[in-house]
This record gives structure tokens, sequence and C-alpha cells, in this order.
């Protein structure tokens, strides 16, 4: 085994909103001895305009957008061909979600494949399944080669490890269940207050369920209604909400702002008594996670990954993430039980304790060795 392991990871940029450059950059900022990181951005640094939202508002800015992605990408695939030629790199690490993540990162890893530079995948993105599901089967013909040429792939979940063994068939590569990795802050409290401070990190709009956060607050009987607070930051939709709450009357109880990073979200983590999500479709929210470190009690989905962290009663409580009434009757019952929710953010603390960065980094080093080693 080599004392030294140089790493190309290729994903989005560590600067970027999100959970994966989330995780991007808690890997490189916690590099554990002989681990040497080098980073290949494919998406521009800055945030990127959402297509679906842009091409209804501007058509001009969103292509505008898009061909100034396409020309990074085109930057980046370069980069990759050349430090692959030059023999700069042991082992790649690439990160893929699903849509435009996959294309990216398909190119990518032939372009490594062509130099002779092993590559592992790392699986993001709760809607993976979906999106496989409709793409036609040249596309799927694509990903399986991605799949079947890789030294591995990380997954976030034993759900999630399940679905790609289905796709890798008779091809043996090793599959590593890593859930996301979380900082575990020193300084952390559990509230047992009579008022209910409820935070929402993330993308804004209806796939996150901000939209029915804010209904099932204003179905909770008056009296209650009036000791709940909500706190929600994130991209996305984030006028949408706020008029949102303001027709519905919200707008004294709800502080909405946009993406929030540092001392800013450490102090709503800090705050805040209970997190609350009701996805459609997760891998493994960072945003969750890093909630659960702060001893917050959960409000989610039950989808994804998130059940083999949240059991029902435990951590929090699991809702349907469409039953509007669900999620009401769940924050009515955070609401009305101050110790309940003391005692769902204890064990949500211990629950993600051995999702620890420091040990999550060190797994990888031993997995990047794996990697290198000869195969075939």
């Amino acid at each position: 085994m080599r004392d030294r392991v140089r790493v190309l990871v290729v994903g989005p940029s560590p600067d970027l909103k999100g959970g994966i450059s989330r995780v991007i950059r808690l890997m490189v900022t916690h590099a554990p001895p002989g681990v040497e990181f080098r980073t290949v951005a494919t998406t521009l640094p800055q945030n990127s305009l959402y297509a679906a939202e842009h091409l209804k508002r501007n058509p001009i800015q969103y292509c505008t957008v898009a061909m100034r992605g396409l020309l990074h990408f085109a930057k980046s695939l370069s980069e990759i061909k050349d430090i692959a030629r030059k023999g700069k790199t042991d082992v790649a690490h690439i990160h893929f979600a699903s849509r435009g993540s996959t294309f990216r990162k398909y190119f990518a890893s032939r372009t490594l494949h062509r130099h002779g530079v092993r590559y592992l995948l790392h699986a993001h993105g709760g809607g993976y399944r979906e999106f496989y599901q409709r793409v036609p089967q040249f596309v799927k013909k694509r990903i399986h080669w991605m799949l079947r040429h890789s030294e591995g792939l990380i997954v976030l979940s034993d759900q999630w490890r399940e679905f790609y063994r289905g796709l890798l068939g008779d091809c043996a590569r090793p599959l590593w269940v890593m859930p996301n990795p979380v900082e575990l802050p020193e300084h952390w409290r559990v509230d047992a207050s009579d008022t209910l401070k409820l935070l929402f990190l993330g993308r804004m709009g209806e796939h996150k369920g901000t939209d029915r956060i804010l209904r099932a607050v204003t179905r909770l009987p008056q009296p209650l209604r009036e000791r709940v607070r909500l706190y929600m930051a994130g991209d996305g939709d984030v006028d949408t909400v706020r008029r949102l709450a303001v027709e519905l009357g919200l707008q004294a109880q709800v502080d909405i702002r946009d993406w929030i990073e540092g001392a800013d979200k450490e102090r709503w983590l800090q705050e805040t008594d209970a997190f609350i999500l009701p996805s459609r479709a997760e891998g493994l929210p960072m945003a969750m996670l890093e909630a659960m470190a702060y001893g917050k009690a959960l409000i989610v989905s039950p989808v994804g990954g998130i059940p083999e962290f949240v059991s029902e009663g435990q951590e929090g409580i699991l809702v349907p993430p469409d039953d509007i009434d669900a999620i009401s009757h769940a924050i009515a019952k955070l609401a009305e039980n101050p110790d309940l929710r003391r005692q769902m953010g204890l064990a949500a603390r211990a629950r993600v304790e051995p999702l620890d960065v420091r040990r999550y980094v060190e797994r990888l080093k031993q997995i990047y060795h794996q990697a290198c080693r000869e195969r075939r």
C-alpha cells in the first residue's frame, strides 16, 4: 500500500450551494494524512440558475447561462484529460446525481478510462431511480458503462445499495455504504420551551415541501399556531414562498431568507428546536444530518435513506410528504410536548455521532487504497 494517494475529486464546485458541494468541502477540509485532494469543478463556481425556473422567466438569460455552463464543462474536461495524461493522480472520485450531472460525469469517466486512470463513483440525489426510468435506452447503456468500468460505487444507504446492485447486474463491483458526513459541533443544546421554533434549510419549492409546511401551520388551532415560529432559508422559489406566507397570514411568525452559511446558519441551528423536511425524494439530506448534529427533533418524510437514520417516535416523526394534515399533526405534537422533542433531539444527536467527518475521511482513505490495487 502506498504511503500517499493522490485523489482527483470531480463534481460540483465546493463553493456552490447544495449537499454534494457540502460533502466535497468537508472531504477536502478534513483530508486525512496521506491523502492529497485535487478538485475539478464541472459546474460554474457561482450559483447556477435553475433551468426550469429561468426557462419560463427569461429564456435568453437561461440560454446564456447554459452556454457558459457548457464552455465551463469543456474546460473542466480538458483539465481532467491533462491531469490523467500526465499521471498526476492515482484515483479519481466522481460525484454524480441525476440529469445533467450524469451526462457530465459520463464524459469525465470516459476520459479517465481512456488514459488509464481508475475512478470510483459516488452516488447522490434522491430522484435517481425516477431519472433512470425516464431516460431512453441509449442513455441507460452509457450509465451502465460508467458504473461497470468504475472501481466501485459509494452509496448513501442500504436502500440505494440495492438499487445500484440491480443496475450493475452480474458485474461484480464493490458497493460501499457511506452516509454523508457531519461536523459535530462542540456546543449544542436541546430546549423545552413553550414556543416551537421550526427550521427548514434547502431548496424551496414543491419538491421539498415548503408550501406544504406553511399550509400545515395554518391548520393548527389558533392558540397553538401562535406558539409556532418558522425559520426558512435556501435557494429556489424563495420569493414564491414569501408571497404564500403573506397570503396565508403567516408573515408575523415566519422568517424566510435566501441561502445562509457560516455564523448565520450556525445561529439558527443553535436557536431552533426542530427541523422539518417533508420532501418527496432524497438521497440522505445534509441539512437533516446537520440539524441532528445540533440536537434537533425531526419532522421528515420516509424517503431515500432517511428511514435508516430516523425511526418513528425516536429521533422524530415520519410523515407522508403530501399529507398536509399529517404534517400539521406532527407540528402540533412537538409544539404540545416540549419534553418529547427534547428526548428526540438527544436521540438525533446520538444517531449521527458515528457520522463524524473525521471517521468518514479515514474510511475514504481505505477505499482509495483499495481502488488503487490491481484488479485486472
